[in-house]
């Protein structure tokens, strides 16, 4: 059985010593046992100071890259600011590396006018050796499609390179809880500790919290089964040993309702205002 390590912290006066004082955590917590690292969005430094240096960039995927190899783990970067394919803004970029510190995937948002993460629409799903995994980042994790799409996909763990809103912290908490029982996934999610980000970082099953930072700067771990996640999904009509209705029971013939914003047939009339 491997373990899971979510990084939650503060970053520093600048971005080089932000990767400084994160690796030391790291390389302080993290042990042999790991399959998965996960970071936080805006890992390093906010997207309004601008795209990451390149030196410092690949100097921090060198670094994690390290970190994988040494452990045999794969390692989700968190994301950082970079200039956008076309020239014309900064895109929000994570990465998760393989236990051979090669890039596995890339998941890329536009950052808008704001400073803000925007949502895309390539969820993408990884097969390994601890299973099959899904890749977010914060602003598709908080929608209700990213993580069932990825779920329904295959994926039995999220990892989430993420972020929350201090003023619905408590309730953020409790959604990270409800995604992983309705979807029948384990979630691990980073999240910083600068605002708006308010911590709450944490590793979540069906069953509960394994793991949870709070608001205080820490590397938690938690032990990660699969094979829990795989009993779960198993049909069991009695509906006492398993959840495999969370993300198995659907009706597809209600989805042109949805789309459309229709009323399915026999829905109740609202009260309007």
């Amino acid at each position: 059985m491997s373990q899971i390590f979510v990084a939650q912290y503060r970053r520093r006066a600048d971005a080089q010593s932000t990767l400084d004082a994160v690796m030391t955590h790291l390389d302080a917590k993290v042990t042999s046992r790991a399959g998965f690292v996960v970071l936080p969005e805006n890992a390093l430094a906010a997207p309004d100071t601008g795209p990451l240096p390149a030196a410092l960039r690949d100097q921090a995927l060198t670094r994690l890259a390290e970190l994988a190899r040494q452990h045999g783990a794969h390692v989700l970067t968190g994301s950082w600011a970079e200039e956008s394919a076309s020239g014309t803004g900064l895109d929000q970029v994570a990465h998760l590396l393989d236990p051979a510190g090669e890039v596995q995937v890339v998941v890329r948002r536009p950052v808008d006018d704001r400073g803000r993460t925007t949502t895309g629409d390539d969820f993408p799903v990884v097969d390994t050796e601890h299973g099959r995994v899904g890749v977010l980042l914060g602003p598709d994790f908080w929608l209700v499609e990213p993580p069932r799409i990825q779920c329904l996909a295959g994926a039995e763990l999220l990892l989430v390179a993420g972020s929350t809103t201090g003023a619905s912290a408590d309730s953020q908490h409790a959604a990270v809880w409800g995604i992983a029982t309705l979807n029948t996934v384990g979630v691990a999610m980073a999240n910083g500790l600068d605002r708006p980000s308010a911590g709450g970082s944490g590793i979540a099953v069906p069953d509960g919290f394994l793991a949870w930072a709070g608001t205080r700067e820490s590397v938690v771990s938690a032990a990660w089964d699969p094979d829990h996640i795989r009993h779960l999904r198993q049909p069991d009509l009695r509906f006492q040993e398993t959840l495999w209705f969370g993300l198995w029971a659907r009706r597809p013939e209600l989805y042109e309702s949805l789309v459309g914003g229709q009323r399915p047939s026999g829905a109740a009339e609202g009260t309007g205002s």
